[in-house]
């Protein structure tokens, strides 16, 4: 499948990408961590902080691994992205990915996208 994740890397290339069994894997790894990272939130009191800042430095490291392998970006193109992309933006283009590798459509992505914004504005007025 052909993937062009510029919206979210700011880096034009589309990349001709096969769901081979290790970037799904890789894929399940990060969205694991992103899991556990979440569910060691809600239970801040059992992890230290350091341990909770190492876990968080070892997703960031598996989800540059990832978008790298996916799309093929040069040391120097992540760099960049990681120069130039808030980790909040980064965590949407890795999810992105995923969806892709899950066989999930640009448009369906996009109408997703537009659904979540709109709940968030409506959260946000309600108050």
């Amino acid at each position: 499948m052909k993937i062009n994740a510029k919206n979210y890397f700011k880096i034009n290339k589309t990349a001709n990408v096969t769901a081979t069994n290790n970037i799904i894997r890789l894929a399940t790894k990060v969205q694991i961590s992103m899991l556990e990272s979440q569910d060691t939130e809600k239970i801040e009191k059992e992890i230290t902080e350091l341990d909770a800042m190492k876990n968080s430095l070892e997703l960031q490291d598996d989800m540059a691994d990832f978008v790298q392998r996916v799309m093929g970006y040069t040391d120097q193109q992540m760099e960049t992205i990681n120069d130039t992309i808030s980790i909040e933006r980064f965590g949407e283009g890795v999810g992105y990915l995923i969806m892709r590798l899950n066989g999930i459509s640009d448009a369906d992505i996009k109408l997703s996208e537009q659904k979540q914004r709109k709940a968030i504005e409506d959260a946000k007025s309600s108050k």
